[in-house]
C-alpha cells in the first residue's frame, strides 16, 4: 500500500509539474488540490525539470500493434486448435542519443503477447518479457554516400521490404520471415535484425546494404546460437536500382503522394547456420543460402510488387543430416480508391522440399500457398484501422494436409507516434 501511495504521490507532481506554466495550484490542510486559490489554500510552488543527456538532443518514438484474432484450422491438429482472443502484436518504444545532425545511438525495445497454442499443455508460448530489438551505432558518411550501423542492427532485406512494399507488419509478416505459428505458415529463413555490422548506402539511382552477421538473429534459440561455438558468420545483401524516383528518400516516401518503382536483388550466406540438433534432420549442422529478386511500383493510386526467392539448408554432414531445398513466390498490392481508404491483397505460395540424408533423394515437406485480403482506414496521421483476412493451405509430399492449413480473421489498431 505504501508503494502504490508514494507512486500515486510522484505521478501527481510530475503532471502537477507539467502543467504548471499553464496552470497554478492549490492545496488546503486536508491535502485537497484546486485550481482557484481561496481561504486556508496555499498556492503550490513548482518548479522546472529537464531531462539531461550528454546527447546533443533525443528522439523518442514508439509503434505499436494492437488486435484482435481469430484462427480456425481446417483439420483438427495435434498442434494447433481454434484460438482467438486480442494481441499485442509489437510494442516498440524507441530513442536516438543524437551527437550530431546525422550520427545517432539508437535503443528500440519490444514486447510481444500474441495468441498460443490451446492445444497443448503450454503456460509461455507466444509471451515474451522485454527485450532489444535494435541497439546500434549509425555513424553517415564513413564511405562515399554512405553510412554504417554496428551493434544489434537491421539486417539488409527486410526493413526494406516493410518500408517500400508490404506495409503491414501489423498483421502479417513479409514472406521470407513467417514460420509456422497459431496464425501464420511459411518458410522462416531470416528475420529483420542481428548482431553485426551494416553498411548502407543511398543515391538518386542506386542503393544497397551489405552486412555482415552472427546469423541467427536477435532472438536466437540456446540451442540455435552459432557463435558459442563457432566462428563462422553470416554475408547478407541487398542492391536495388531505382528507376523512378530517388534511392536518396528511400523508406520516406509518402506512398499515397509519390510516385516510385524500384528492381532489387538479395540474398544471404549464413555459414554453420544452425547447431540445433531438431531443425533438418536430427542430428548435425548445416550452410544456408538463398537468393531473390524482387520488384515494386507505386504511383498515388495503386502499388503492386512481386518477389521470387530460392534457398537451400546444405547439410555439413550429408551421410547423417537431411537438408532442405525452398521455392518462394509472392505478389502483393494495393488500391486507393478514395482518401485515407486502402484496399489490400497478397498471395504467397512456396514448396519445401527435404532432401533426405544418405540417398539425397527429394521429396515435398511442404507445399503451400496463402492469401490474404484486408481494408485500411487511415483514422489521422497517428492511427490506422485494418480489417484482414488470411486463408492458407499446405499440404505435404502425400497430397495431406500438414496441420498448417487455417483460416485467420484479425482486426488492427496501428499505432504510430
Amino acid at each position: 500500500m505504501k508503494k502504490i501511495v508514494l507512486s500515486t504521490i510522484a505521478a501527481l507532481a510530475v503532471s502537477a509539474t507539467a502543467l504548471s506554466a499553464a496552470q497554478q495550484f492549490y492545496v488546503d490542510e486536508k491535502g485537497q488540490v484546486f485550481t482557484t486559490s481561496g481561504p486556508d489554500r496555499i498556492a503550490l510552488e513548482s518548479k522546472e525539470s529537464s531531462v539531461f543527456s550528454k546527447a546533443k538532443g533525443l528522439d523518442f518514438s514508439g509503434v505499436h500493434y494492437f488486435g484482435y484474432t481469430n484462427a480456425r484450422p481446417e483439420t483438427t491438429s495435434p498442434t494447433y486448435g481454434n484460438s482467438g482472443g486480442f494481441e499485442l502484436r509489437r510494442n516498440y518504444v524507441q530513442v536516438k542519443g543524437f551527437f550530431n545532425d546525422k550520427d545517432y545511438w539508437r535503443v528500440t525495445m519490444d514486447a510481444t503477447k500474441e495468441l498460443t497454442d490451446d492445444s497443448a499443455e503450454v503456460t509461455d508460448e507466444g509471451y515474451a518479457d522485454v527485450f532489444v530489438k535494435y541497439a546500434y551505432l549509425y555513424l553517415d558518411g564513413v564511405l562515399p554516400y554512405t553510412g554504417v550501423e554496428f551493434g544489434i542492427a537491421h539486417r539488409p532485406w527486410i526493413d526494406y521490404e516493410e518500408h517500400n512494399s508490404w506495409h503491414y507488419r501489423s498483421f502479417n509478416k513479409v514472406v521470407i520471415e513467417e514460420k509456422a505459428t497459431e496464425t501464420e505458415s511459411g518458410v522462416d529463413l531470416v528475420n529483420s535484425s542481428d548482431f553485426g555490422i551494416n553498411f548502407k548506402t543511398k543515391t538518386d539511382f542506386f542503393s544497397s546494404e551489405i552486412g555482415v552477421f552472427n546469423g541467427e538473429g536477435y532472438h536466437a534459440d540456446k540451442t540455435a546460437a552459432n557463435q558459442e561455438n563457432d566462428e563462422k558468420l553470416s554475408i547478407e545483401w541487398r542492391l536495388t536500382g531505382h528507376l523512378i524516383g530517388s534511392g536518396k528518400k528511400l523508406g520516406k516516401n509518402d506512398r499515397t503522394k509519390t510516385s516510385y518503382a524500384n528492381i532489387s536483388t538479395f540474398g544471404l550466406m549464413s555459414h554453420n547456420h544452425k547447431d540445433d540438433t531438431t531443425e533438418i534432420g536430427g542430428v548435425g549442422e548445416y550452410d544456408r543460402t538463398f537468393y531473390g529478386i524482387h520488384a515494386v511500383y507505386n504511383q498515388p493510386m495503386f502499388l503492386l510488387a512481386a518477389q521470387y526467392i530460392t534457398a537451400e539448408d546444405k547439410a555439413r554432414d550429408t551421410a547423417v543430416t537431411s537438408g532442405k531445398e525452398y521455392d518462394v513466390f509472392s505478389i502483393n498490392g494495393e488500391i486507393r480508391p478514395i482518401k485515407d481508404w486502402t484496399i489490400i491483397g497478397r498471395y504467397d505460395d512456396y514448396q519445401i522440399d527435404k532432401v533426405a540424408a544418405g540417398t539425397g533423394t527429394t521429396t515435398v515437406s511442404a507445399d503451400g500457398n496463402k492469401i490474404i485480403a484486408g481494408l485500411a482506414y487511415k483514422y489521422n496521421k497517428y492511427v490506422t484501422f485494418i480489417g484482414s483476412a488470411k486463408f492458407i493451405d499446405e499440404e505435404d509430399k502425400l497430397g495431406e494436409d500438414t496441420g498448417n492449413s487455417k483460416d485467420v480473421y484479425m482486426l488492427t489498431t496501428e499505432v504510430k507516434w
